[in-house]
Formats: structure tokens, C-alpha cells, sequence
């Protein structure tokens, strides 16, 4: 009988030790996946990025592929959440020491630029092919400058900011904001220079609104001005 219970005990610790690496095995699988797709879409659009090509960018069988993902469009989504959130998090990390509003925004708008600059794939993904990758890309990129707007709104609280500001000037300031990064991730190296060469006019257009424009001059003047 001891033996006999020694035995079990292994076999039931053998058999967690294999759940653990099939556990980690599939989200690595995952991850490659989630790669492949990123990068196909950047270069082909959704549209053009199929199946197959995912499966074979990230080297895995098909059936995995399906184990992971309920069809083309669940991968693409995920996908798209796991660039957003992965972004997200390191402009929140960026911006952790800045303590009023419009130095968040300076340094967010800053840490912007260079994570585009960093992963242009990402980006075009995000930006540029996310918009017209179907109802349910279109959906999380229209979420995603919600929450760019949301995040603009706070400035209403500034004492510079005017009282009579639109109900929709977030909307129309981040809806500017990303087709200039659009346009520019479209012309990439046509001479369109590159992302953070947009970074002051960025900054004009997310600070004016609430600011005004003599604020806004003197704030790039000061020695602590980013323009």
C-alpha cells in the first residue's frame, strides 16, 4: 500500500507538472499568433491577411490556430486589444510622475510618438487598418478614441479652459489627432518624416482648446515647453 500511494502521489504531481507546460505552451502559442497577425496586417491589411498565412508567420499547425481562436476576425480582435492594452500600459508608466493636466498630456503625447516610432507595425494595425477591418475592428478603434477623448475632457477643469466649449471638441481633437498619425503611418518613408516630427503641432492641438492660444505660446516659450 505505501508503495502504491508513493505511486499516485507521482503520477498526480506528473500530471500537474504537465497541465503547467501545456498551460504555458499554449500561450506561447498564443502570443506567436498574435504577433503574426499583427505584423500580416500591418503589410496586407485585414483583407489580405488570411488564415493560413497567420498560421504559417507564427509556425504552428492550423488546429491550433482553432484551439485558440474562433475564426479570423476573434484572432484579429485580440490582436487589437493585446497592442492597445500593451501601449497603454507603458504610457501610463510614462506619464506616473507628471502631476497636472497638461504635463500628462505633453508626456503622453511624447511617449505616443515614440512607442509609434518603436513599433510602426503596431501602429499601422491599430491606426491605419483597424478602421477598416470590419465592424468588430471598427468598434474597438471607435472605443479607443472614446477613450482618448475621455481623457482630453478633464481639461475642462483648468481655469484657462472657456466655458463654452462644444460638447464634441474631444471627439473632433483626438478624431484630428489620429488622422494626422494615420496619414503619416500611410506615407511611412515618401517624405513624410517621421511621427515624432509631429509632436508639436500633436501638442498644439490637444493643449489649445483649453489653454488658448497666448497660454499655449507662452507654455512652448518657458524653458520647460516641449515646442
Amino acid at each position: 500500500m505505501q508503495y502504491l500511494s508513493q505511486r499516485l502521489a507521482n503520477e498526480s504531481i506528473g500530471t500537474r507538472r504537465g497541465e503547467r507546460a501545456d498551460g504555458s505552451r499554449a500561450a506561447t502559442q498564443r502570443e506567436r499568433l498574435l504577433a503574426a497577425a499583427e505584423r500580416l496586417i500591418a503589410e496586407r491589411g485585414c483583407a489580405g491577411t488570411s488564415i493560413e498565412a497567420v498560421v504559417k508567420a507564427a509556425g504552428v499547425a492550423t488546429i491550433t490556430f482553432y484551439e485558440q481562436f474562433e475564426d479570423k476576425e476573434a484572432c484579429f480582435a485580440a490582436a487589437f486589444d493585446r497592442a492597445v492594452e500593451e501601449t497603454l500600459a507603458g504610457l501610463r508608466e510614462a506619464v506616473a510622475a507628471e502631476a497636472g493636466w497638461e504635463g500628462l498630456v505633453r508626456a503622453g503625447l511624447a511617449a505616443l510618438a515614440a512607442a509609434i516610432e518603436a513599433e510602426p507595425a503596431r501602429a499601422r494595425m491599430c491606426l491605419v487598418e483597424a478602421p477598416m477591418g470590419g465592424a468588430g475592428l471598427r468598434s474597438r478603434y471607435d472605443e479607443l478614441l472614446d477613450r482618448a477623448a475621455a481623457w482630453l475632457r478633464r481639461g475642462r477643469g483648468l481655469d484657462s479652459a472657456p466655458g463654452e466649449l462644444s460638447d464634441a471638441v474631444e471627439e473632433a481633437t483626438v478624431g484630428g489627432l489620429a488622422w494626422l498619425l494615420r496619414e503619416r503611418l500611410e506615407l511611412g518613408g515618401d517624405g513624410g518624416g517621421g511621427v515624432g516630427d509631429l509632436l508639436p503641432r500633436m501638442t498644439e492641438i490637444a493643449l489649445s482648446p483649453y489653454l488658448g492660444d497666448t497660454l499655449l505660446a507662452a507654455a512652448a516659450e518657458s524653458p520647460d515647453g516641449d515646442g
